[in-house]
C-alpha cells in the first residue's frame, strides 16, 4: 500500500515533464566549466538513461563512454555538414532531495577532438544543442512515461491477482462455514435422539449407559470444536470481505492512475 500511494504521487508530480523546454546551461568537469545544452525532466536518473540510449540507437549511433559521460561520435546537430560534432551527454539526478528529477547535459564537441575547455568556437554548437535537445524531447519524455505505465500495470495486475486470491479463499471460507454448520447441526440431534435414548434405558444397565454417556460426552467435545471452528471462520469471512473492499479501493484509484498515464502518453502526440 505504501509504496503504492508513493508511485501515485510521483505520478502526479511528473505531469509537468511534458512541459519541459530545453535551455543554455553549463556543466562542471575536472575543474573546468563548459558551455551546454540541457533539459531537465521529471523521472528517474535510469529511466532517462535508457531513454537517451534508446533514442540514439534508433538513430543509428552506438554510445562510448569517457569518465561522466555517454558519447555519440559524429552527430548532426542540423542538417548542415558543418554542425557534426561528438555529443558529450551526462544524465545524472538533479540532487539527493529531488532523486525523481533528472538533468540532461549536452556538451557538443568537434568531431574528432577531445573534450577540452570550451572556447568561442564550440559555444557556437549550443544553440544547436538546444534545439537538438528539443527535438528529443518527446522521445525522452515518451519512452519514460511508458516505462511508468508499465510499472504501473505491473501493480494494478498484483491488485487484480490478490483480489481474485481473495475471492477464492472466500469460497473456501463460506464452503467450511457451511460445513461445519451442517456438522453442527448433526451433532446437536444425536446428542438429542442419544438423550433420549439414555431416558429409555434401565438404570441396571449399567454398561449400556456409560457407553451411552460415553459416546454423548464425544458429541459434545465435538460441538465445542465445531462451534471453535466456525466462529473463526465466520471472523476470517469478515476479515477477508473488509480486505476485498479494501482491495477493491486501491483497485480502483490504481486504474484510474494508469488510465491518467495513457491518457497523459496520448497528448504527447
Amino acid at each position: 500500500m505504501r509504496n503504492f500511494l508513493l508511485l501515485l504521487f510521483f505520478s502526479l508530480i511528473l505531469f509537468p515533464a511534458v512541459h519541459a523546454q530545453s535551455y543554455n546551461g553549463s556543466y562542471s568537469f575536472q575543474k573546468n566549466q563548459y558551455p551546454a545544452a540541457a533539459i531537465q525532466v521529471s523521472y528517474e536518473e535510469d529511466v532517462v538513461t535508457d531513454a537517451v540510449k534508446a533514442y540514439m540507437l534508433r538513430k543509428g549511433y552506438k554510445d562510448a563512454h569517457f569518465k561522466d559521460f555517454i558519447v555519440y561520435r559524429s552527430v548532426p546537430l542540423t542538417e548542415e555538414p558543418s554542425s557534426t560534432v561528438d555529443a558529450y551527454f551526462n544524465i545524472n539526478q538533479k540532487s539527493h532531495a529531488e532523486k525523481d528529477v533528472t538533468i540532461i547535459s549536452l556538451i557538443p564537441v568537434k568531431k574528432g577532438e577531445t573534450l577540452v575547455p570550451a572556447n568561442e568556437e564550440d559555444s557556437s554548437f549550443i544553440r544547436m544543442a538546444v534545439t537538438y535537445l528539443d527535438s528529443m524531447r518527446y522521445n525522452i519524455l515518451s519512452y519514460s512515461l511508458k516505462q511508468q505505465i508499465a510499472a504501473q500495470q505491473k501493480t494494478v495486475d498484483k491488485i487484480k491477482s490478490k483480489m481474485v486470491d481473495l475471492k477464492n479463499d472466500s469460497g473456501d471460507i463460506a464452503k467450511k462455514i457451511r460445513s461445519y454448520d451442517s456438522d453442527l447441526q448433526e451433532n446437536r440431534k444425536d446428542q438429542e435422539k442419544l438423550t433420549r435414548d439414555i431416558s429409555k434405558m434401565s438404570t441396571g444397565d449399567e454398561a449400556g449407559l456409560a457407553k451411552a454417556h460415553k459416546k454423548i460426552d464425544k458429541l459434545m467435545d465435538n460441538q465445542t470444536d465445531y462451534e471453535k471452528k466456525l466462529r473463526n471462520y465466520k471472523a476470517g469471512l469478515e476479515k477477508n470481505t473488509e480486505d476485498r473492499s479494501t482491495e477493491q479501493s486501491i483497485f480502483e484509484t490504481a486504474n484510474g492512475q494508469l488510465e491518467s498515464l495513457r491518457k497523459r502518453l496520448e497528448t504527447l502526440k
